[in-house]
Order: C-alpha cells, then structure tokens, then sequence
C-alpha cells in the first residue's frame, strides 16, 4: 500500500487560540444542556482526541458539569407548600386562634385545637404552646352519663292455699243422741269460723 492511499491524520496538526476557543465552547455548551459529555461530543465533531480537549478545558478555566438533577427531586420541591414554619405571629393573632380553640371546645366539648390547625395552618403543639403560656385552662369533655338502672317489678304474692275442710260424717238417721247433736253443732261452728278466714284470706289478696 503506498503512502498516499494513508488517511491524513490530525497528529501534530496545531490549532489556532480561536479554533481551541470553538471547540472549547462547544463542550462547554454540550455541558450545560445535559450536563454531561461534552468532551466526547467535542473531539467527534472536530475529529480531535477528548485528551486534548481535555487540556483545552483546564487551560480555558472550564466550568465543571454540573451534577444532572432528577426530575423527580424537582417536582416534589415545586409540589411542596410553602410552611409556615419559622414564621412569626402577633399577640392579636394568638389570641384570636387560642378563642378559636375556646369557642369550638365549648359548642362540641372538644376538637378545638384540631379545628384551630386545620383553619390557621399551624401545627397543633404550637397552638398547645400558646394556650398553656397564656394560662388557659381547656375544659375537660364532660363523660356520658351511664344510663338508670330499671327497678325490677316487684314479684307478685302467692296465693293462699284453701284450708282444708274437715269432713262431717252424717249421724246415722235413726237413734241419734243429744250428745251427738251437739257434737254436731260444734263442728258446724268451726266450719263456719274456717270459711271466714278463708274469705278474708281471698279479700286481702284481691
């Protein structure tokens, strides 16, 4: 192969301080879009080694690439509120968030301090910490009184037993005595006396 067929190469080839400065700019350029490869996209567009490159960029004072940022870092700062944090509030201020507190914990018994956070944006232990260096007392819910117990009926009195009657034997038809006569008549008169127990016994319970 002769000599003149050989691709004319780059090697010793001197470049002029504006040339160096194109290609400086173009790495530097490369950098700053995507924050990376400039060197390697500079030597392929001049045809130029990235060790030579390289140097160019130390000895123009080179900015470093800057660190790539994730997307996902960048939109959660910009989804992020801005806290109230470190912020400063007047003395007419506490007072209108701890009466607030004060006004909803006497209409309901209390969810003051959450309704005061949710409205004011300020964390309840700084709310807390208002409340107790002014010296308010929050009152305390009140506990649901337990329901009366229901008296039990009282239970109903047993009836009575009927008293047992006592049998009379008949006296025989013929031949009674006077003495059987007014055995007779004795046994009628306690029968009697039973039977009047027994209705004031059926009276009472009635």
């Amino acid at each position: 192969m002769s000599a003149n067929s050989k691709k004319t190469t780059t090697k010793g080839k001197r470049y002029t301080d504006a040339q160096k400065q194109e290609v400086v700019a173009y790495a530097n350029k490369v950098n700053a879009d995507n924050g990376r490869g400039g060197q390697a996209a500079a030597a392929r567009k001049y045809g130029i080694s990235v060790l030579t490159v390289s140097g160019w960029l130390k000895a123009g004072g080179a900015p470093k690439a800057a660190k790539p940022v994730k997307a996902a870092k960048v939109a959660a700062k910009k989804g992020k509120k801005d806290s109230p944090q470190g912020k400063r509030y007047t003395d007419a201020q506490k007072q209108e968030v701890i009466a607030y507190v004060l006004a909803v914990n006497t209409a309901k018994g209390r969810g003051g301090l959450s309704a005061a956070t949710a409205k004011f944006h300020i964390s309840p232990l700084t709310i807390s910490g208002w409340i107790k260096k002014a010296g308010v007392k929050m009152p305390k819910a009140a506990k649901a009184a337990k329901p009366a117990k229901v008296a039990k009926a009282p239970k109903a009195p047993k009836a009575a037993k009927p008293a047992k009657v006592a049998k009379v034997k008949a006296p025989a038809a013929s031949g009674v005595s006077p003495k059987a006569v007014i055995a007779l008549g004795n046994q009628i008169a306690k029968l009697e006396k039973q039977f009047s127990k027994l209705k004031m016994m059926i009276g009472a319970i009635k």
